[in-house]
C-alpha cells in the first residue's frame, strides 16, 4: 500500500508539470502570435491638393433687392390691404392712412383762395384794410403748417440719426418744412407790403401774391394726402408687415418692405483685424444649416465697410466688428432672415503636400508622422508649414504618394509593427 500511494503521488506530479508546461506553451504562442499579428489603421496616401485658409463668422440672409417703406405723414392706418408674403406688382396699393385732417387744411386753403379771388373783385370799401385783414389770416394758416411740418422735421432727423430710415426720406421731410418756412415768409412779407402802401396802384400784384402762396400751400397738401397712399415701387413679396387698422403711424416710420423674390445676399460682421485679407469680388462659401444636413452655397463679397463698429459678442465681450455684405448663388430659395455660417478665403496655394493636424505628434525637438512603408510603421520627421483648422502644410519629409498613419494612439504601435489598413 505504501509503494501504490507514493507512485500516485509521482503521477499527480507529473500531471501537474504537464499541465503548467501546456499553459506556458500556450501563453507563449499566445504571445508570439499577438506580436506578429499586424495592426489595423486607417492610412491616408498624400497627394498635392489645393490648401485653402480662411475663417468662419456667422451672418443673416437678406433678400438681394429691398425696398423699406415709411411714413411721410402722421396719420392713423385706415386700411391694410395685403399681408406678409403676399405677392405684389408695382403701383399696387398696400396701406392707406387717414387723411381726414389733411383734407379739412386742404378745404380751408381752397375756400381762402376763393375768399381772396372775391376780394380781388371788390371795388368799394377799404381795399387795404381787406387785404390786411386776409393777409392776416393767411399768416395765421402758413404758421401753423410751418410748426406741423417743423415738428415732422424734427422727428424725422431723430429717426435718420438712428439710421432708422434712408437719407431721402429725411431730405424729403427737411424740404417740406423749409417750404413752408419760405412760404410763411413770403405772407409776412406780403403783409408789410400791405402797410406800406399808400395808394391802390399795385394791388393787382398783392392778390397775384396772395393767390400764389395759398395754390403754393394747397400743392403741399395735396401731395401729402397722395403719399398717405402707400403703393408697391417694384414687384415683390412682402415681409415687416405689423401695423393693423386703427393703429398710429408716425412720420419716417417703417410700415413695410418689399423685397424682390429671386436673389440673396448675407450680411455679417467680421473682427477688424480680419478686414484687410478681405475684398469685394472674393469668393466665400455659405453654409446653411437644414434638417438635412449643412447646405452649402456659393457667393463672392459685395462691399466691405471702411470703418468698424462695436459690438458685443455671445460672450458679452466689446468688439471692433466691420460689416460685409456677400451675394448668394442660389437657385433654391432661402428663408429670408436665416443664420448661415460664412467662411471667407485669406490665403490659397496650388499643389500643396498635406495632412490633419491630427495626424502630427511630438519628435525630439520637433514633430513627427508615422508612415506605412512596405506594412511596416516607421516615424518620420517632418517640417511643418502654413495650416488652417483641419489641416497643415508639410515642407520637408514627405512626398507624393506616401502613406501615413492616422490613428496615432493605436495600442502596440512602436516602429517596425505590420500595419493592416483599413
Amino acid at each position: 500500500m505504501p509503494g501504490i500511494k507514493k507512485n500516485n503521488q509521482k503521477n499527480t506530479r507529473k500531471r501537474r508539470v504537464i499541465i503548467y508546461g501546456i499553459i506556458a506553451v500556450l501563453v507563449l504562442a499566445s504571445v508570439l502570435a499577438s506580436s506578429l499579428k499586424p495592426l489595423a489603421g486607417t492610412v491616408l496616401t498624400v497627394e498635392p491638393k489645393e490648401f485653402v485658409r480662411g475663417f468662419t463668422e456667422e451672418g443673416q440672409v437678406l433678400a438681394a433687392r429691398e425696398w423699406p417703406l415709411y411714413t411721410s405723414v402722421d396719420g392713423k392706418i385706415m386700411a391694410v390691404h395685403v399681408r406678409n408674403g403676399d405677392s405684389v406688382s408695382k403701383g399696387r396699393t398696400l396701406l392707406e392712412l387717414d387723411t381726414t385732417d389733411l383734407v379739412y387744411q386742404l378745404t380751408a386753403l381752397k375756400a381762402q383762395l376763393r375768399s381772396v379771388e372775391g376780394q380781388h373783385l371788390q371795388t368799394t370799401g377799404d381795399p387795404i384794410k381787406a387785404l390786411v385783414q386776409q393777409q392776416t389770416l393767411l399768416i395765421e394758416q402758413a404758421e401753423r403748417d410751418a410748426l406741423a411740418l417743423e415738428q415732422s422735421h424734427s422727428r424725422m432727423k431723430a429717426l435718420f440719426d438712428a439710421g432708422a430710415i434712408p437719407l431721402t426720406q429725411y431730405e424729403e421731410a427737411r424740404l417740406q418744412a423749409e417750404k413752408a418756412r419760405n412760404v410763411l415768409e413770403q405772407q409776412k412779407a406780403a403783409l408789410a407790403l400791405l402797410y406800406e402802401q399808400q395808394s391802390l396802384p399795385g394791388t393787382e400784384q398783392i392778390y397775384a401774391g396772395q393767390k400764389d402762396a395759398l395754390q403754393a400751400q394747397i400743392s403741399q397738401l395735396e401731395d401729402r394726402i397722395g403719399k398717405a397712399k402707400v403703393t408697391a415701387p417694384e414687384d415683390g413679396l412682402i415681409k415687416d408687415s405689423h401695423l393693423k387698422e386703427g393703429e398710429f403711424a408716425a412720420a419716417g416710420q417703417l410700415l413695410l418692405n418689399v423685397f424682390a423674390p429671386k436673389g440673396y445676399k448675407a450680411e455679417g460682421y467680421i473682427l477688424a483685424k480680419e478686414a484687410p485679407s478681405i475684398k469685394a469680388g472674393d469668393p466665400v462659401e455659405i453654409i446653411l444649416d437644414t434638417n438635412s444636413g449643412d447646405q452649402i452655397l456659393s457667393g463672392d463679397i459685395e462691399s466691405v465697410e471702411p470703418s468698424a463698429v462695436e459690438r458685443i459678442s455671445p460672450l458679452g465681450l466689446k468688439e471692433n466688428r466691420v460689416k460685409v455684405t456677400v451675394f448668394l448663388h442660389s437657385e433654391s430659395p432661402v428663408i429670408i432672415g436665416s443664420t448661415v455660417d460664412i467662411k471667407f478665403i485669406t490665403h490659397r496655394a496650388e499643389a500643396q503636400l498635406m495632412i490633419p493636424k491630427t495626424a502630427l505628434f511630438p519628435y525630439e525637438n520637433g514633430e513627427a508622422v508615422w508612415v506605412v512603408d512596405e506594412g511596416k510603421a516607421q516615424i518620420r520627421p517632418v517640417v511643418k508649414g502654413m495650416e488652417n483648422d483641419k489641416e497643415v502644410i508639410i515642407l520637408e519629409g514627405l512626398n507624393p504618394g506616401v502613406q501615413i498613419l492616422l490613428d496615432t494612439d493605436l495600442a502596440g504601435l512602436k516602429e517596425g509593427k505590420k500595419i493592416k489598413a483599413l
